[in-house]
């Protein structure tokens, strides 16, 4: 009773009493229904209500107790197999008291705390288009940068993971000669770096430093300062005393901007003596624009931190929506989609089997990344529901990857938007990006393909195979022309393996229509019909991918908490914690309250307490 009762000193005082009151009355409950199965030693499922109790914060705690009054009062827990059974209304009582503490916290009664995100480092795509907008250079400077490892919900842009190895400053300093010795090679691009060239009125030192004045702001992301203009300053005199031209004398400065800390770190300033505190128009803008855009602010901007007018919430929303409008969003799509949805390993992790796939080419390699990156850019840029990513009767695609879907009257290269006829093919599970990535060399996997539904629309992943858990075959053909689902059924009679598959299979074989390369087929690879039959627990049957999605738009609000949260922890770049669960609690309670459209998600983001603010602790 004491450990259970840990989870209620970890919600706030405000609701103390009614967590007392439901201690008192639920810990029985739980002690004698749940305890024997769940506890440290068995913990079946990966349940262990005693760890949940005691170590995880409300935010784990909330969805711990709405997965508990669920199963509780679905009658799905305690099992029917179990020797104990609550009377009824002693499950009514139990739910009664998990409702209350639900409505407790979903009400907003809950302290704000806007978290303290890690000073982070410009990853590798961030770098390439910061300096893209700083000097107009596109050749992809970063590129022989390290790969920036996933943090917090599996973005590359958190800064717990964006470490600095040692051979980084050097590869930093190669790219930085790199870019000015671009900038100087093309008249145009020197011209917009070199605003002022020094005349009878104005000698080298304070054209020099007009220049770098604006150069170091912009490349700083804020307003640069006189200790910092001076030894920029001190080297370009050098250099003119060396004998060097104007413009070269200004080569080294200008590089030194791209090597300095705040060129290549998002710092944020502190504010001693507070507990947390507003974020100045520079930091709300640096913010935006690299969660919009992945890249620095622009002109535009700039001048309106500049001014202190960013945060006024009517020209703060007003940029927002202009950002959205311009191609450089289409970063949200690459970096967070690409992240979030899988898509982007497509472009290199992915690898059919070139003799058992041939027409996987590299041109329809291409388009099937085209078009998962152009349908997220469509729903942002139209303004389109976010539910569109299950259930789309469209989608974008060129020639060869329209014949690939058996799409008629598509020509050329370019990739348009086209009008579905096929049920089974719209939203991102019928597209050929996902089912790629979610299939084997060989074979499709309704594995992989049904733990990517659990982890990465519905947010709920399975917990990770034992270790004894054996391996799949490689190949679905079979010298016994066993069919997959029957090897798999083979597989699953392992005590091991049976409790996770019965949930990630039957997700995985509602698209076994789909091949390994997202073609639609009749027969597996051994000449058999495709069973794509599938039954979830709780006598839930469906046979098609159609018929799949229509599940998932029943019970949208684990998709709709799953992409809220997912793009929150893309926008903070930090892993997010207990304190964050009301916000997305709210953001989902927004985006219910403007039709579920993709624009009002992003705009309620960019307002947030914790977009907005920063806390003193972490």
């Amino acid at each position: 009773m004491r450990r259970l009762s840990l989870l209620f000193l970890l919600i706030p005082c405000g609701v103390a009493s009614a967590q007392d009151e439901f201690a008192r009355k639920t810990t029985p409950f739980l002690q004698k229904y749940c305890y024997e199965c769940h506890d440290e030693k068995e913990a079946k499922g990966g349940i262990d209500v005693h760890t949940l109790t005691s170590t995880l914060g409300a935010y784990q705690q909330h969805q711990f107790l709405k997965s508990l009054a669920s199963q509780v009062e679905n009658r799905k827990m305690p099992p029917k197999d179990a020797e104990e059974q609550p009377s009824d209304d002693e499950r009514k009582a139990a739910v009664s008291e998990l409702r209350a503490v639900l409505k407790s916290l979903e009400s907003g009664n809950f302290p704000r705390n806007p978290g303290r995100p890690t000073v982070r480092r410009l990853n590798r795509n961030e770098y390439n288009l910061t300096v893209r907008e700083l000097f107009g250079v596109d050749f992809q400077a970063g590129r022989e940068f390290p790969e920036d490892g996933a943090g917090g919900e599996g973005f590359d842009n958190v800064g717990d993971a964006l470490f600095v190895q040692p051979s980084l400053m050097e590869k930093y300093l190669a790219a930085s000669k790199r870019v000015i010795e671009s900038v100087y090679a093309t008249p145009d691009r020197k011209a917009r770096v070199l605003l002022m060239t020094p005349n009878e009125k104005l000698p080298p030192e304070k054209a020099a430093q007009g220049v770098l004045t604006v150069q170091a702001s912009l490349a700083f992301r804020r307003k640069v300062t006189d200790e910092e203009l001076s030894p920029l300053l001190t080297l370009f005199q050098k250099q003119l005393a060396a004998g060097k031209s104007y413009d070269d004398a200004l080569r080294l400065p200008l590089q030194s901007l791209l090597i300095h800390p705040s060129f290549l770190f998002r710092f944020e300033a502190d504010q001693p003596g507070k507990p947390e505190w507003r974020i100045s128009d520079f930091e709300l803008a640096t913010r935006l624009s690299y969660f919009l855009w992945a890249s620095m602010p622009d002109r535009a901007l700039f001048k309106l931190a500049n001014d202190g007018k960013l945060s006024d919430p009517a020209i703060l929303r007003g940029e927002v929506l202009r950002m959205l409008a311009d191609p450089k969003a289409e970063s949200m799509s690459r970096y967070f989609a690409g992240q979030w949805l899988g898509f982007d390993e497509l472009r290199e992790v992915a690898e059919p089997d070139p003799k058992r796939f041939p027409t996987f080419t590299p041109g329809l390699r291409s388009a099937m990344y085209r078009e998962a990156v152009d349908f997220f850019s469509n729903l942002i840029r139209t303004n389109r529901p976010v539910l569109d990513l299950v259930s789309a009767d469209y989608t974008f695609v060129n020639e060869e990857l329209a014949t690939h879907y058996g799409i008629p009257g598509v020509s050329g290269p370019q990739m348009r938007k086209v009008a579905l006829t096929d049920p089974n093919r719209g939203g991102v599970i019928g597209q050929a990006s996902i089912l790629t990535t979610t299939s084997m060399p060989l074979r499709t996997s309704p594995v992989k393909r049904g733990k990517w539904i659990l982890n990465n629309l519905l947010g709920t992943p399975p917990p990770p195979p034992p270790p004894n858990a054996g391996v799949l075959p490689a190949d679905d053909k079979s010298a016994a022309k066993l069919s997959f689902r029957e090897q798999l059924e083979q597989h699953r009679k392992q005590p091991n393996c049976a409790g996770c598959h019965e949930k990630i299979d039957p997700l995985g074989f509602g698209l076994e229509n789909f091949d390994a390369i997202g073609r639609w087929r009749s027969t597996d690879a051994n000449g058999k019909p495709v069973d794509s039959l599938a039954r979830l627990p709780g006598d839930i049957t469906f046979s098609n991918p159609s018929e799949l999605k229509k599940l998932l738009l029943e019970s949208d609000e684990l998709f709709l908490r799953n992409i809220a949260r997912k793009l929150l922890a893309y926008a903070l770049g930090r892993p997010l914690e207990y304190y964050d669960e009301p916000v997305i609690i709210d953001l989902v309670k927004k985006l219910r309250q403007n039709d579920l459209k993709m624009q009002s998600l992003i705009l309620s983001i960019v307002e947030s307490h914790p977009f907005q603010n920063r806390s003193a602790k972490r």
